[in-house]
């Protein structure tokens, strides 16, 4: 996306690559599209967990779904804010 995210990354690559990349990232009106459309469209109401890209559901990577590494994602975020182990 053509944001601003990520703008105060002090990181030399993310300087030098996204000017040189922005010209091909959606705006972010354009990104919320398929967000807003997964969200309300009446074909997809019985729809969940599912990933979308490219305006089609598509299988993510292997790695998400690896139980052992969401629940420990699920422990660390939880302490991170403060609710412990839960």
């Amino acid at each position: 996306m053509n944001t601003s995210f990520g703008g105060e990354d002090p990181a030399r690559a993310q300087r030098l690559l996204v000017p040189l990349l922005r010209p091909f990232m959606k705006t972010p009106a354009a990104g919320a599209v398929m967000s807003i459309r997964v969200a309300s469209a009446p074909d997809l109401a019985r729809s969940t967990g599912q990933f979308f890209a490219g305006g089609r559901a598509r299988t993510s990577s292997p790695r998400s779904y690896d139980e052992a590494t969401a629940s420990r994602l699920w422990r660390e975020s939880a302490h991170l804010v403060g609710l412990g182990a839960g």
